[in-house]
Formats: C-alpha cells, structure tokens, sequence
C-alpha cells in the first residue's frame, strides 16, 4: 500500500504521470482512488459532517425517519463514502448521542458559570441537586438545551429497546449511568460523611428520579405540578444528604 501527501492509497502504485488525487471517495479493493486514513483531519472532519446532518434530520423528521439515504442526500455523499466513516446507522446513532449528551453537559455547565449555580464535582452535591431540579422541571431553559434533550431522551429509548440484543447499545448507557453516578457518589462522599445511606446508593436515588420524572415529562409537559413536584423530591432527599428538610415552595396545581 502506498501512500502519498498522508493519505493511504488503496491498489496498485499509479504511475508517475498520474495526477494527484484528491478527495475522500471511499473505494473497493483494487482502486486507485485515494482515501484519508481514520485519523486524518480530514476524516474527523467527515465524520463531524455526518453527525451534524443526522442530528439535523433527527431534529426536523425525527430519530425513526434518520437514515443512511437522507444522511447521503444532505451532504452529498455516496454510500461507499458514508460507510467507510460509520459503517452503519446504528454506529451514527452511537456518535450522535455522544455528541448531544456532550452538548447537554456544556450547556448545564455554562448554565452555572453564567448564573453562579454550584457545579458538579465541586464538593456541593445538595446545591447541585436544588440547582439541577430546579433547571430540569423548570419551563425556561437555555435555547439550545430543549433540543438537545429531546434528542437524548429519544436515543436513550431507542438504545433500551435494543440492549439485549446490541452488546454496544448497552456499553454506551451503561458509561454514561457510570459517570454521572461517579460524579454524584463522589461529592456526596466528601461533603455528607454521615449520609445515613452509601454514597452510590444516594446517586443511584437521585438518577432514578431525575430519569423517571424526564420520562413523563417527556409525554405530557403537564403531567405534574412541576414545583410541588420539585419541592417534594428535595424534601425526601434532604436527609440523605445530611440536611434539615426544607418548607415547600407555594404552588399552584396543574389543572
């Protein structure tokens, strides 16, 4: 296999009169087309393109419309180029989530150094918490941040739908439960030492009612009153993290 400019060259040597070749359309076995190799900026910057494109057509037809075809026709690439990036949709959907989950932390991140909110890993498991209950059950958010939600919440299902059968669905969910459990069962660990409960136990609590409330929201925006829900939560969770329970907030029920 030669190789000329960083780029592999697939087949035979050309020979010398032949002009460079440019591009990354992806071939067969003996071709003498070039390709970039995987690590090369210009195969990170296709597989961004291929991402983008599926997000934005996840976003404007939805996850069950996403396919290798429209991903082709947005960006106008062929299916041999598409697939020497990703070779198949469910490897897209894997870099899509990626991606947005991401794009979610960024946001939730530059949401507290703009507002002065705790972050976390700080040491403030219980401000976090009042923080992030507050910004998920919350009506306003930041502008990209619904999107962004919508389009995990979707992955997440699609993705539990299928662990049983896709070992690398699995895999992804269970790094990213992994991580924010982590950060979770740390920060309780060095600010609350005399949490009547384990660590992990308190961040697997917190994450099961952060996803459980996400679900019916999800369906039905006025599933609950969202501040008494809030308010309640923190008034259960309160003694796990070594504090007094608090009043509740006056609200007003969903009709």
């Amino acid at each position: 296999m030669a190789e000329r400019n960083g780029w592999q060259q697939t087949g035979p040597t050309p020979p010398a009169e032949l002009p460079e070749v440019e591009g990354d359309s992806a071939a067969g076995p003996g071709s003498d087309v070039a390709i970039p190799p995987p690590d090369s900026a210009i195969a990170r910057r296709r597989r961004d393109e291929i991402v983008t494109a599926a997000i934005e057509i996840i976003a404007s037809e939805g996850l069950h419309n996403l396919s290798l075809a429209r991903i082709e026709r947005r960006i106008q690439m062929s299916r041999g180029q598409l697939t020497y990036y990703f070779p198949t949709k469910e490897s897209i959907l894997l870099a899509v989530f990626d991606r947005t989950l991401a794009r979610m932390i960024e946001g939730a991140m530059a949401d507290a150094e703009k507002s002065g909110a705790p972050k976390p890993g700080n040491g403030t498991p219980w401000e976090c918490l009042k923080h992030g209950m507050t910004r998920m059950l919350s009506e306003t958010a930041t502008p990209t941040e619904p999107e962004a939600r919508h389009q995990l919440h979707a992955l997440v299902h699609t993705f539990m739908a299928q662990v049983r059968h896709r070992d690398d669905y699995r895999q992804k969910l269970a790094t990213a439960n992994a991580g924010l459990r982590a950060v979770i069962t740390s920060d309780v660990a060095v600010s609350v030492p005399a949490s009547p409960v384990p660590p992990a136990v308190v961040a697997s609590i917190v994450m099961a009612l952060i996803r459980g409330l996400s679900d019916q929201l999800a369906v039905d925006p006025t599933a609950f009153d969202r501040q008494q829900v809030a308010d309640a939560c923190l008034l259960m969770l309160a003694p796990l993290f070594g504090r007094a329970p608090e009043p509740p907030t006056p609200g007003v029920p969903n009709e």
